[in-house]
């Protein structure tokens, strides 16, 4: 859905952004978001794995879960 031309002209009078630049900032806030969490569930995931406190197995499992859900928001988002 897009918005029609007064819309649009009202928007970047409103805000002083156009459309397309708040969504590239929303964009990169969420992706940016997501891949701090994942790398800290990874680094949590080394760590348990590390100290022995984590098996190998649900460690790996849970690396790759946080990599697959990186890769599922992105292709989301920036489709």
């Amino acid at each position: 859905m897009s918005m029609s031309s007064a819309q649009s002209t009202a928007f970047q009078a409103a805000s002083g952004f156009t459309s397309s630049a708040t969504t590239t900032l929303f964009v990169g806030f969420a992706l940016t978001l997501a891949y701090l969490w994942a790398g800290w569930a990874i680094y949590s995931a080394y760590k348990g794995w590390a100290t022995k406190n984590l098996d190998r197995n649900i460690a790996a499992a849970s690396a790759i879960r946080a990599v697959v859900l990186c890769m599922i928001l992105t292709a989301f988002v920036l489709s």
